[in-house]
Protein backbone atom coordinates (compact mmCIF):
# COMPACT_ATOMS: atom_id res chain seq x y z
CA UNK A 1 0.00 0.00 0.00
CA UNK A 2 1.23 3.30 -0.59
CA UNK A 3 2.03 5.82 2.21
CA UNK A 4 2.03 9.17 2.85
CA UNK A 5 5.52 10.51 4.54
CA UNK A 6 5.97 13.51 6.43
CA UNK A 7 9.15 13.98 8.47
CA UNK A 8 9.74 16.10 11.76
CA UNK A 9 13.18 16.39 12.52
CA UNK A 10 15.79 19.00 13.49
CA UNK A 11 19.19 19.78 11.44
CA UNK A 12 21.01 22.38 9.71
CA UNK A 13 18.27 21.93 6.91
CA UNK A 14 15.67 23.02 9.11
CA UNK A 15 14.21 26.31 10.37
CA UNK A 16 16.24 27.86 13.55
CA UNK A 17 12.60 28.40 15.06
CA UNK A 18 12.81 24.47 16.38
CA UNK A 19 11.14 21.26 15.08
CA UNK A 20 8.98 21.51 12.11
CA UNK A 21 6.29 19.53 9.78
CA UNK A 22 7.76 18.71 6.43
CA UNK A 23 6.17 17.52 3.82
CA UNK A 24 8.19 15.11 1.43
CA UNK A 25 7.24 15.22 -1.99
CA UNK A 26 8.77 12.87 -5.17
CA UNK A 27 8.46 13.04 -8.49
CA UNK A 28 4.96 11.76 -9.71
CA UNK A 29 6.64 9.82 -12.92
CA UNK A 30 9.85 8.16 -11.25
CA UNK A 31 9.38 7.93 -7.10
CA UNK A 32 12.34 10.00 -6.90
CA UNK A 33 12.66 12.53 -4.34
CA UNK A 34 11.92 15.64 -5.65
CA UNK A 35 12.28 18.58 -2.47
CA UNK A 36 11.41 18.39 1.20
CA UNK A 37 8.89 21.67 2.48
CA UNK A 38 7.54 23.00 5.47
CA UNK A 39 3.77 23.59 3.93
CA UNK A 40 1.66 20.99 2.15
CA UNK A 41 1.69 22.58 -1.46
CA UNK A 42 -2.08 21.38 -1.82
CA UNK A 43 -2.56 24.93 0.64
CA UNK A 44 -0.44 27.00 -1.82
CA UNK A 45 -1.84 29.54 -3.82
CA UNK A 46 -1.70 28.43 -8.01
CA UNK A 47 -0.28 30.66 -10.83
CA UNK A 48 -3.06 31.82 -13.00
CA UNK A 49 -1.14 31.22 -16.27
CA UNK A 50 -0.62 27.25 -15.96
CA UNK A 51 -2.18 25.94 -12.64
CA UNK A 52 1.82 26.14 -11.27
CA UNK A 53 1.84 25.86 -7.09
CA UNK A 54 3.67 28.83 -6.27
CA UNK A 55 6.45 28.48 -3.76
CA UNK A 56 7.73 31.87 -1.92
CA UNK A 57 11.26 30.93 -0.65
CA UNK A 58 11.20 34.54 1.61
CA UNK A 59 8.00 32.69 3.53
CA UNK A 60 8.71 28.93 2.89
CA UNK A 61 11.25 26.38 3.91
CA UNK A 62 12.53 24.35 0.68
CA UNK A 63 14.80 21.72 0.39
CA UNK A 64 15.44 20.89 -3.42
CA UNK A 65 17.03 17.41 -4.90
CA UNK A 66 16.37 18.74 -8.13
CA UNK A 67 18.69 18.87 -11.33
CA UNK A 68 19.37 21.54 -13.30
CA UNK A 69 17.03 20.99 -16.33
CA UNK A 70 17.92 24.20 -19.02
CA UNK A 71 15.78 26.91 -20.36
CA UNK A 72 12.96 26.81 -21.91
CA UNK A 73 10.99 29.32 -23.64
CA UNK A 74 6.91 29.50 -23.20
CA UNK A 75 5.32 31.17 -25.32
CA UNK A 76 1.99 32.43 -23.31
CA UNK A 77 -1.95 33.31 -24.52
CA UNK A 78 -0.82 36.60 -24.57
CA UNK A 79 1.61 36.62 -26.56
CA UNK A 80 4.77 37.02 -24.59
CA UNK A 81 7.59 34.67 -24.17
CA UNK A 82 8.73 33.48 -20.89
CA UNK A 83 11.67 32.20 -20.16
CA UNK A 84 11.80 29.58 -17.39
CA UNK A 85 14.29 27.97 -15.83
CA UNK A 86 13.49 24.40 -15.42
CA UNK A 87 14.24 22.33 -12.00
CA UNK A 88 14.26 18.62 -12.96
CA UNK A 89 14.41 15.03 -11.54
CA UNK A 90 16.26 13.14 -13.59
CA UNK A 91 15.12 14.29 -17.14
CA UNK A 92 12.14 15.61 -16.16
CA UNK A 93 10.71 18.80 -15.02
CA UNK A 94 8.56 18.70 -11.98
CA UNK A 95 9.42 22.92 -11.16
CA UNK A 96 11.04 26.06 -12.90
CA UNK A 97 11.82 29.23 -11.61
CA UNK A 98 11.19 32.52 -14.14
CA UNK A 99 14.20 34.15 -12.83
CA UNK A 100 17.63 32.04 -12.29
CA UNK A 101 17.93 32.50 -8.46
CA UNK A 102 14.44 33.90 -8.06
CA UNK A 103 12.52 34.14 -5.06
CA UNK A 104 9.17 31.69 -6.66
CA UNK A 105 9.32 28.16 -7.32
CA UNK A 106 6.73 27.44 -9.49
CA UNK A 107 5.69 23.66 -8.71
CA UNK A 108 4.12 22.01 -12.21
CA UNK A 109 0.80 20.90 -11.87
CA UNK A 110 0.36 17.20 -11.49
CA UNK A 111 4.59 16.53 -11.17
CA UNK A 112 4.63 15.52 -7.89
CA UNK A 113 3.40 13.29 -5.00
CA UNK A 114 3.69 13.17 -1.00
CA UNK A 115 2.74 9.11 -1.98
CA UNK A 116 5.58 6.67 -1.84
CA UNK A 117 4.87 4.08 -4.57
CA UNK A 118 6.86 1.17 -3.60
CA UNK A 119 6.45 -0.77 -6.65
CA UNK A 120 8.25 2.49 -8.76
CA UNK A 121 11.16 2.63 -6.52
CA UNK A 122 12.05 -1.61 -7.19
CA UNK A 123 10.94 -1.29 -10.59
CA UNK A 124 8.07 -3.34 -11.18
CA UNK A 125 5.83 -0.15 -12.92
CA UNK A 126 6.43 3.34 -13.48
CA UNK A 127 4.04 5.64 -12.96
CA UNK A 128 2.14 7.29 -15.82
CA UNK A 129 3.45 10.86 -17.05
CA UNK A 130 1.29 14.41 -15.98
CA UNK A 131 0.61 14.19 -19.45
CA UNK A 132 -1.45 11.34 -19.52
CA UNK A 133 -4.08 11.83 -17.28
CA UNK A 134 -8.02 10.89 -16.35
CA UNK A 135 -11.05 12.64 -18.37
CA UNK A 136 -13.53 12.91 -15.98
CA UNK A 137 -16.18 13.91 -18.43
CA UNK A 138 -16.00 10.61 -20.59
CA UNK A 139 -14.62 8.59 -17.72
CA UNK A 140 -11.52 7.64 -20.38
CA UNK A 141 -8.01 9.20 -20.38
CA UNK A 142 -7.10 12.61 -21.89
CA UNK A 143 -3.30 13.10 -23.66
CA UNK A 144 -1.31 16.03 -24.41
CA UNK A 145 0.07 16.17 -27.71
CA UNK A 146 2.89 17.73 -29.42
CA UNK A 147 2.90 17.60 -32.95
CA UNK A 148 5.44 18.03 -35.69
CA UNK A 149 4.23 18.21 -39.08
CA UNK A 150 5.35 17.86 -43.00
CA UNK A 151 7.60 14.70 -41.73
CA UNK A 152 8.13 12.03 -44.29
CA UNK A 153 6.85 9.21 -42.16
CA UNK A 154 4.36 9.59 -39.32
CA UNK A 155 5.69 8.43 -36.19
CA UNK A 156 5.27 7.92 -32.57
CA UNK A 157 8.31 9.98 -31.29
CA UNK A 158 8.60 9.97 -27.55
CA UNK A 159 6.65 10.52 -23.94
CA UNK A 160 8.09 13.06 -21.69
CA UNK A 161 6.74 14.43 -18.60
CA UNK A 162 4.97 17.97 -20.84
CA UNK A 163 3.47 15.83 -23.97
CA UNK A 164 3.35 12.54 -26.24
CA UNK A 165 5.41 13.75 -29.06
CA UNK A 166 4.39 12.55 -32.52
CA UNK A 167 5.19 13.15 -36.52
CA UNK A 168 3.11 13.67 -39.16
CA UNK A 169 3.08 14.06 -42.74
CA UNK A 170 0.05 17.24 -42.89
CA UNK A 171 0.21 20.55 -42.28
CA UNK A 172 -0.60 21.39 -39.33
CA UNK A 173 -2.53 24.89 -41.18
CA UNK A 174 -5.04 21.99 -42.41
CA UNK A 175 -6.69 20.96 -39.65
CA UNK A 176 -8.92 18.39 -41.36
CA UNK A 177 -6.14 16.07 -42.32
CA UNK A 178 -4.00 16.62 -38.97
CA UNK A 179 -7.61 15.07 -37.60
CA UNK A 180 -7.91 12.29 -39.32
CA UNK A 181 -4.20 11.85 -39.65
CA UNK A 182 -3.92 11.77 -35.91
CA UNK A 183 -6.93 9.53 -35.16
CA UNK A 184 -5.81 7.19 -37.46
CA UNK A 185 -2.49 6.67 -35.68
CA UNK A 186 -3.59 7.01 -32.49
CA UNK A 187 -6.30 4.45 -32.75
CA UNK A 188 -3.69 2.09 -34.38
CA UNK A 189 -1.18 2.25 -31.63
CA UNK A 190 -4.21 2.09 -28.74
CA UNK A 191 -5.61 -0.82 -30.42
CA UNK A 192 -9.07 1.14 -29.88
CA UNK A 193 -11.88 2.46 -32.68
CA UNK A 194 -11.83 5.86 -34.07
CA UNK A 195 -15.31 6.07 -32.10
CA UNK A 196 -13.55 6.26 -29.10
CA UNK A 197 -11.25 9.16 -29.61
CA UNK A 198 -11.97 12.67 -29.73
CA UNK A 199 -8.88 15.61 -30.73
CA UNK A 200 -9.34 18.88 -29.10
CA UNK A 201 -7.19 22.23 -29.91
CA UNK A 202 -4.76 22.89 -27.10
CA UNK A 203 -3.67 26.80 -26.41
CA UNK A 204 -0.65 26.22 -29.88
CA UNK A 205 -1.47 25.40 -33.38
CA UNK A 206 1.11 22.20 -32.83
CA UNK A 207 -0.91 21.48 -29.33
CA UNK A 208 -3.60 18.89 -29.23
CA UNK A 209 -5.48 16.63 -26.42
CA UNK A 210 -6.71 13.61 -27.56
CA UNK A 211 -9.61 12.22 -25.23
CA UNK A 212 -9.70 8.57 -25.31
CA UNK A 213 -12.91 6.71 -24.32
CA UNK A 214 -13.20 2.83 -21.91
CA UNK A 215 -9.08 3.45 -21.90
CA UNK A 216 -7.46 4.34 -18.48
CA UNK A 217 -4.17 6.19 -18.04
CA UNK A 218 -1.85 2.98 -17.09
CA UNK A 219 -3.50 1.32 -19.82
CA UNK A 220 -2.94 4.38 -22.62
CA UNK A 221 0.22 5.18 -21.23
CA UNK A 222 1.55 1.20 -21.79
CA UNK A 223 0.44 0.90 -24.86
CA UNK A 224 2.25 4.26 -26.24
CA UNK A 225 5.04 3.11 -24.45
CA UNK A 226 4.62 -0.38 -26.81
CA UNK A 227 4.21 1.82 -29.93
CA UNK A 228 6.97 4.38 -29.64
CA UNK A 229 9.20 1.12 -28.69
CA UNK A 230 8.07 -0.25 -31.87
CA UNK A 231 8.85 3.10 -33.90
CA UNK A 232 12.75 2.90 -32.09
CA UNK A 233 13.26 -0.87 -33.34
CA UNK A 234 12.08 -0.68 -36.68
CA UNK A 235 14.28 2.75 -37.14
CA UNK A 236 17.53 1.11 -35.58
CA UNK A 237 16.46 -2.45 -38.10
CA UNK A 238 16.55 -0.11 -41.12
CA UNK A 239 20.00 1.86 -39.99
CA UNK A 240 21.54 -1.54 -39.65
CA UNK A 241 20.06 -2.60 -43.23
CA UNK A 242 21.41 0.70 -44.33
CA UNK A 243 24.95 0.68 -43.54
CA UNK A 244 25.20 -3.39 -44.47
CA UNK A 245 24.17 -1.86 -47.92
CA UNK A 246 26.71 0.53 -47.96
CA UNK A 247 29.77 -2.08 -47.38
CA UNK A 248 28.02 -5.10 -50.07
CA UNK A 249 26.32 -5.34 -52.62
CA UNK A 250 23.88 -2.07 -53.43
CA UNK A 251 20.41 -2.15 -51.36
CA UNK A 252 17.06 -1.94 -53.73
CA UNK A 253 16.44 1.68 -54.50
CA UNK A 254 19.62 2.93 -53.18
CA UNK A 255 22.48 3.83 -55.58
CA UNK A 256 26.23 2.73 -54.48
Amino acid sequence: MPKRTTLTFTSEDAPATGEERLFVYYCKYTGKHAFTIDSDIEKLPRRRTDGARIIDTEEHTVKLYTTDGGVKLIKRHNGNIERQYRLNVGTLPVAYRCEKEGQFIYVLSDSVTTYVNQAVIMGTKVLVPPCIRPHKASGGTEVRLEIEDRVHRPALVKITADHVRIHITSNVAVPEAVQTEVLQMMAKALGARLTQLQLHRGTRGRQKFLVIEHLQPQEVFEKLQAAVGRITTQTEQETALLGRGDSGAAMPGFGR
